[in-house]
């Protein structure tokens, strides 16, 4: 099944927003098939407003859901991840 960028970006609209409201971009991409969204501190990042990795990816998920779109598995690389 072939993923739809562009929906799965408009789909994450409203995290987009909240993290720009706290100094953050959010990337959607596919390598080898697999959704990854990568969240980048831009300058003057708010350091402690990005939730756990795991609430995030609850997040994501939901508005995924909500928007229609069956992505299966993804995964979020957060700033300083080792990735």
């Amino acid at each position: 099944m072939a993923i739809d960028l562009q929906a799965a970006s408009e789909a994450i609209h409203q995290t987009r927003d909240g993290l720009a409201a706290a100094g953050y971009a959010i990337d959607v991409d596919a390598p080898a098939g697999e959704l990854v969204f990568t969240v980048r501190a831009q300058e003057g990042a708010c350091e402690d407003c990005l939730v756990p990795k795991p609430i995030f990816l609850d997040i994501l998920g939901r508005e995924l859901a909500d928007a229609g779109l069956q992505v299966g598995s993804f995964r979020v690389v957060y700033p300083l991840d080792d990735e």
